[in-house]
C-alpha cells in the first residue's frame, strides 16, 4: 500500500516538548483538508495554519496499533467530498496545527475520503490524550482510498530537546544560586562596612570628645598660667 507524508510542524513540536517537560499531553482534537498541494513537507516545518481548507471536522476516531503506535482516522463522507484532499491537518484543541500529513496521491472529489495518520511514539499514552475522541475498529469498506501516512517521531531529537531544556534550567537555577550567593555576599560586605562606619563614627566622636576636653584643659591652663605670671 502506498505510504503518504507526515511531519510534526515546529509549533507541534514545541507543543509536544512544553507538554512532556511538565508531564502533561496534548490532544489532537480536529482536522481539515485543504485543496492546495503545499509542496514538499520537511521536519519542523514553519506552518501555523492550512490555505485553500474546504472541510473541516472533529477527529473521526483512533485505533491503538500497539503500546507505542496510534492511527487516527480522518473521515470524510461522500456528500462532504466536493474537491480534492491533497493536504491534510491535525490541530490540537487550542488551534495549533500540530502535524500536517501530505496523501500519497489527491483523494478525488465525490468520493468518501477515509485517511489514516499513525503516529509513532514510546509510551504514546503518555504524551497524547485520546479523551472524547471515539476508538475505531477500522473495517475495510473503502480499502480503495486507504492511505496511511506514518511519522517516527524522532524520540533522539526531542529528549535532546528535554536535555537542553534540562539544562538551560540547571543553568538558570545555577546562575540564580550564585547570583543570590554574590547578593548575599554584597549584603553582608555592606553589613560589615555599615558597622565598620559605625564604629568610625563613634571614634571620630570619641575623638572630638576628647579633642574638646583638651581643648578646655589647655585653656583652663592657660588662663591660670596667665594669672600666675601677671600676680
Amino acid at each position: 500500500m502506498a505510504e503518504g507524508k507526515t511531519v510534526v510542524t515546529e509549533n507541534g513540536l514545541r507543543a509536544l516538548i512544553e507538554a512532556s517537560s511538565v508531564g502533561k499531553q496534548i490532544k489532537p482534537a480536529y482536522f481539515k483538508v485543504s485543496e492546495q498541494d503545499i509542496g514538499d513537507i520537511y521536519p519542523g516545518t514553519n506552518i501555523a495554519d492550512l490555505p485553500s481548507v474546504w472541510y473541516q471536522a472533529p477527529i473521526s476516531a483512533y485505533v491503538p496499533v500497539n503500546d507505542s503506535t496510534v492511527q487516527f482516522i480522518l473521515d470524510i463522507p461522500q456528500d462532504k467530498a466536493t474537491k480534492y484532499g491533497k493536504t491534510f491537518g491535525l490541530y490540537l484543541e487550542d488551534g495549533t496545527l500540530f502535524a500536517v500529513a501530505k496523501p500519497p496521491y489527491p483523494f478525488p472529489p465525490l468520493m468518501r475520503q477515509r485517511f489514516r495518520v499513525q503516529f509513532v511514539w514510546e509510551q504514546i499514552d503518555s504524551v497524547m490524550n485520546f479523551e472524547d475522541i471515539p476508538f475505531y475498529e477500522f473495517d475495510q469498506d473503502v480499502v480503495h482510498l486507504d492511505a496511511v501516512s506514518t511519522i517516527s517521531l524522532a524520540l533522539f531529537d526531542v529528549q535532546e530537546h528535554l536535555t537542553l531544556l534540562e539544562q538551560f534550567k540547571s543553568d538558570y537555577y545555577r546562575f540564580k544560586s550564585l547570583a543570590s550567593e554574590r547578593l548575599r555576599n554584597h549584603e553582608e560586605r555592606i553589613s560589615s562596612n555599615e558597622i565598620k562606619l559605625q564604629d568610625h563614627e563613634l571614634a571620630i566622636f570619641d575623638m572630638s570628645a576628647s579633642l574638646g576636653n583638651q581643648t578646655l584643659q589647655n585653656s583652663l591652663e592657660i588662663g591660670l598660667l596667665k594669672q600666675y605670671i601677671g600676680g
